[in-house]
């Protein structure tokens, strides 16, 4: 039963998870599913499509939209992909976080209607063997969550309005499946690149050869992480004892057991390592630039767990962090709700 009445659900459809949220009065969370499918499962399940992603939602919110029938229903994220249910439109760069988006994709649910919230698209310059077309679909939800309390009013159309959306550059990494370094200028989305650590990672520990020495540890060995740092940011010396890219050094992990000088329950995490570090150590020197860090701090989007092992990589790199809150994509769906008028501000 809901004591507090419910204003709207929210959900961050991912590639591997969805997790949905109950909202009340101001984005307070009342209720939450976090064990939900993500789009590669539902997409190759089986089952036509919409009947799987129907039976999700279903699974995850039928029972608090049948106790308040009529919630408008957010969503961000992969769902909108062309892998996902229905593909939503892209915002092209630079974007405003905190301006209308245009309209969101509707789809329509035996519980109501779905809105899908766009994704950016970043062009890249044509011809460039660096500068690639990108893709962000969910991570401008939670970075919009991660601004200060009240930015988003502009977006609903109420308050003030911000200068022009322009500020000190700063950057935020949003570690998962796949990666996301962002830079934002204020509220101003004006690039992002993407990486497939996340993806990689799985790959590597399900269906390589290192995964067939490796066992599951009891819990998280994070002096094996370091180690993986160790060698990752190896590179950054001046003479490095061997080629530390992590093509190379990946091998390693199944070398070092061999050897018994790696236990096999710390090879997941000494993977880990070699991986985030590789990751972290090439962007602390190509992409991330004096101006980005000069008296601030880099804001990692992420669960603890994951985002610590990033800020002990950023402190490897000479970078300070500060972990953004959990459910930053919750203030972020609540105040894109407001935006389109989905939930009345009076009301909030």
């Amino acid at each position: 039963m809901i004591d507090i009445p419910a204003r709207m659900v929210g959900l961050d459809w991912g590639t591997t998870s969805c997790r949905a949220y109950l909202l009340g009065e101001d984005g307070t969370v009342l209720d939450r599913r976090l064990d939900g499918r993500g789009v590669l499962a539902l997409s190759r399940s089986g089952e036509n499509r919409t009947a799987a992603f129907e039976q999700e939602l279903d699974d995850l919110c039928g029972e608090w939209l049948r106790s308040a029938p009529g919630l408008p229903l957010v969503a961000c994220g992969m769902v909108g992909s062309n892998q996902g249910w229905a593909e939503a439109e892209y915002r092209h760069l630079p974007v405003d976080l905190t301006e209308r988006p245009e309209s969101l994709t509707e789809v329509p649910t035996p519980l109501g209607p779905l809105f899908i919230i766009p994704g950016l698209f970043k062009d890249g310059t044509a011809g460039s063997p660096s500068d690639h077309p990108d893709v962000i679909r969910g991570e401008e939800t939670q970075v919009l969550g991660t601004l200060p309390s009240g930015t988003g009013d502009t977006a609903a159309g109420t308050g003030d309005a911000a200068d022009d959306g322009a500020g000190s550059p700063a950057v935020v990494v949003l570690p998962g499946t796949h990666t996301k370094w962002l830079r934002l200028e204020g509220t101003r989305v004006s690039d992002f690149v993407t990486t497939m650590t996340g993806e990689l990672f799985g790959l590597v520990m399900q269906h390589s050869i290192v995964a067939r020495l490796a066992e599951e540890p009891q819990a998280p060995d994070l002096d094996a992480f370091d180690r993986g740092l160790d060698v990752a940011f190896a590179a950054t010396e001046p003479v490095p004892a061997a080629p530390t890219d992590v093509a190379t050094s990946l091998f390693s992990a199944r070398t070092l057991v061999m050897a018994g000088e790696l236990e096999p329950t710390a090879v997941k995490d000494y993977v880990s390592g070699l991986m985030i570090g590789a990751e972290v150590e090439r962007f602390a020197h190509l992409w991330i630039g004096e101006q980005d860090i000069a008296g601030g701090r880099i804001t990692i989007c992420a669960n603890a767990q994951l985002g610590g092992r990033y800020a002990r990589a950023l402190e490897r790199a000479g970078i300070a962090s500060d972990l953004a809150p959990e459910d930053a994509v919750v203030a972020g769906l609540w105040r894109t709700a407001l935006a389109l008028g989905l939930i009345d501000k009076e009301d909030s």
